[in-house]
C-alpha cells in the first residue's frame, strides 16, 4: 500500500461511493450486467426531470419501490468498514446513492449528493426552494401533493437533467481537495459531475479504486485498484491505510 503522507492531524478521508457499496445490502445498481437500467429501459421516463411529471403515478410506482428495497436493507460491512475508518480517519463521504445506508450506518459526515429517498418535496421550484423537502417513509398509492401549495410532490432526488446542489458539490470539492486519502467504492466513474471529483486531489493524495471493475477514463489516476465485492474488501483496504499513515 503506497504510504499516507500527513502533517499533525488526523488523515483526511474523503470517499466517493456509488450502488456497488449497497448491491450487497440487496439494492441493485444501476448499470453493467443486471443493473435497473438493463432490466427496465422504462426507468428513464421516472427517473428524468423533462419526462416524470407527465407520469406522476408510475413514477411516484418506481419510486415506491425504491423507498420499500432501500428501508428494508440493511448496512453491510463497507458501510460499516467506513463508520470504524472514522476512529483513525478524519472521514467525508461524498455519496450518489439515495438509500440513506450510511447514515443508518452510523457515519457522522455524509453529503447525499444526489439526495435521499426518504425525503419528499413540492415540484414547484420557489416553493421547494422557500420550505424545503421533509421526511418522509410512506409509500404512496396515489400521487401525493405539497402540504403547503397543493401542487404534485416528488421525491427529494436529482433527476437526470437537474444540476446537483451547489452546496453539496462545494462540500465535496473541499473534502477532495483537502483529502490525504480519496477514494471511490462502488462507483462506474461515468455520473459526473461526481466522477470528476477525483481531479480536485492535490498532489501526493493516495487514490484508490474499490470496484468491480475499473474505471475505464480514469485508469491512471489512482495509485492502486482493488477489484472486487467492497462488503469483502474495503474493511482490509482501509486498515492498510491506517496502517500506512502510521510509518
Amino acid at each position: 500500500m503506497t504510504d499516507v503522507a500527513i502533517a499533525d492531524h488526523k488523515p483526511r478521508l474523503a470517499v466517493l461511493t456509488g450502488a456497488g457499496i449497497s448491491a450487497p445490502s440487496g439494492l441493485p445498481v444501476y448499470r453493467g450486467g443486471n443493473g435497473m437500467w438493463d432490466r427496465n429501459p422504462d426507468t428513464a421516463k421516472f427517473t428524468t426531470a423533462s419526462r416524470w411529471h407527465g407520469k406522476a403515478q408510475q413514477s411516484w410506482d418506481h419510486w415506491n419501490e425504491l423507498r420499500r428495497a432501500s428501508y428494508t436493507a440493511q448496512p453491510n460491512p463497507a458501510h460499516q468498514a467506513l463508520v470504524a475508518a472514522e476512529a483513525h480517519f478524519d472521514v467525508h463521504i461524498a455519496t450518489q446513492n439515495i438509500d440513506g445506508l450510511h447514515t443508518r450506518a452510523g457515519s457522522t459526515n455524509v453529503t447525499e449528493l444526489h439526495g435521499s429517498v426518504f425525503r419528499t418535496r413540492c415540484s414547484g421550484k420557489a416553493c421547494h426552494a422557500r420550505h424545503g423537502a421533509w421526511f418522509d417513509e410512506n409509500l404512496h398509492e396515489t400521487v401525493p401533493t405539497c402540504p403547503r401549495c397543493g401542487r404534485v410532490a416528488r421525491l427529494d432526488v436529482v433527476l437526470f437533467g437537474e444540476q446537483l446542489p451547489a452546496r453539496k458539490m462545494r462540500a465535496s470539492i473541499d473534502a477532495a481537495r483537502h483529502a490525504d486519502v480519496w477514494i471511490a467504492v462502488g462507483t462506474s466513474g461515468t455520473v459526473f459531475p461526481a466522477a470528476g471529483l477525483i481531479d480536485f486531489c492535490r498532489p501526493g493524495t493516495v487514490r484508490v479504486l474499490v470496484n468491480a471493475q475499473p474505471w475505464t477514463d480514469n485508469a491512471s489516476t489512482f495509485e492502486r485498484e482493488v477489484l472486487g465485492d467492497a462488503s469483502t474488501v474495503l474493511g482490509d483496504v482501509l486498515r492498510e491505510l491506517h496502517a500506512a499513515a502510521l510509518r
